[in-house]
């Protein structure tokens, strides 16, 4: 059954309508409908939301390298199982990387690095070295875990978190409750369903200065890779480039949390975020291709890039917004183009220095 259809048998039990205003933040057990209720705010970017989204409307943008591998990840499901993920999609698709995000430390068992744990503190260490003219000492590099879905008491605390910090409609305790140990349970009796690449497919910058929220504002600074994208990667063939060039990606917003580049740019919250993720592009693609850093072929590291954002890149008005796929290849050969150019070779531009040349590209990476 294809993911349309599945999500039509799914739609059928639930109350999902309609389907051009489905939230960010979708049905729990004991919860308003998502048609009706809106996240407040969203410190996590998840794009499985916007993948299970597309699942009803496809984007009319031209696909990506993943498309493929997640439309097969729906249609492993069984319908009992994808029907449980449209009416609990908030703990399902939510919860690990609120864990992590919450609860989450450098070292701890719960979010230690797997797969890739030896590629990914290689290339965090490089990166650092790289991108030497800014603080990113107080990173701490951890991942997020799927198992995270077979502890009620787990899912409860992050729920209640979510909640408290606006991340979540309003749940009482006992609606939490009964939603983590539902959750939980169906989870148990599934095999290895919570181990789904879907729940963690998404790797993540985070810092918690400027928010508002003392509970967001002391957490410490985070780079969080889950099990999910890595095995995306692998499973599409750039599992030796794609994990690297993602940290890249990511090392690059912390880079621009440093040097205050959120605070400036676009008013308009859809052109602020393309022009940092259009940044964030090239620089990891600066860093990729330049003989002090990875050194490795352009076209992989565009392959890379343009793999990792599959939704969102045709939605020009959602402050999600990452650049249309011909964009981010425009963002990423500049990068390379920039890098191919450093005399010496192994010179590399202070950071300051290449955000302020690629603001003054970006019009023409933008149209063309």
């Amino acid at each position: 059954m294809s993911r349309h259809l599945r999500w039509s048998v799914a739609l059928g039990a639930t109350a999902l309508l309609p389907l051009g205003v489905l939230a960010p933040v979708a049905t729990a057990t004991a919860a308003p409908s998502s048609a009706t209720t809106q996240s407040r705010h969203e410190l996590v970017e998840i794009p499985a939301k916007a993948a299970l989204r597309d699942a009803v409307a496809p984007s009319e943008c031209t696909s990506t390298l993943l498309d493929d591998y997640i439309d097969g990840v729906f249609n492993a499901m069984t319908d009992e199982q994808f029907t449980f993920l449209v009416q609990h999609q908030d703990a399902l698709l939510s919860v690990p990387t609120y864990d992590a995000l919450f609860f989450g430390t450098a070292g701890d068992a719960d979010h230690a690095l797997g797969d890739h744990a030896h590629q990914l503190t290689n290339t965090f260490r490089d990166l650092r070295k790289f991108w030497s003219d800014v603080e990113l000492d107080d990173i701490q590099l951890m991942a997020m875990h799927g198992d995270v879905l077979l502890d009620a008491d787990r899912i409860a605390d992050t729920l209640t978190l979510m909640v408290q910090t606006g991340e979540l409609y309003p749940m009482t305790p006992a609606e939490i409750t009964q939603e983590a140990e539902t959750v939980a349970a169906f989870m148990q009796s599934q095999g290895d369903f919570y181990d789904n690449p879907l729940w963690t497919l998404n790797a993540f910058a985070f810092s918690g200065d400027g928010e508002s929220d003392p509970v967001v504002a002391a957490l410490p600074d985070k780079l969080v890779f889950g099990d999910g994208i890595l095995d995306a990667y692998d499973a599409i063939g750039l599992g030796d480039v794609g994990p690297r060039v993602i940290m890249a990606h990511e090392t690059a917003h912390h880079v621009q949390y440093e040097l205050g580049t959120f605070d400036s740019g676009p008013t308009d919250p859809s052109a602020a975020t393309r022009r940092t993720e259009l940044m964030a592009d090239a620089m990891a693609s600066y860093y990729a291709t330049h003989k002090k850093g990875l050194a490795l072929n352009r076209k992989r590291v565009a392959d890379a890039l343009l793999s990792f954002y599959t939704v969102g890149d045709c939605q020009f008005s959602s402050p999600g917004h990452h650049g249309t796929p011909l964009q981010r290849q425009r963002a990423a050969d500049w990068g390379a183009d920039l890098a191919a150019a450093a005399k010496p070779r192994s010179y590399v531009l202070p950071a300051e220095t290449v955000t302020e040349m690629f603001d003054a590209a970006l019009p023409g990476i933008v149209s063309g």
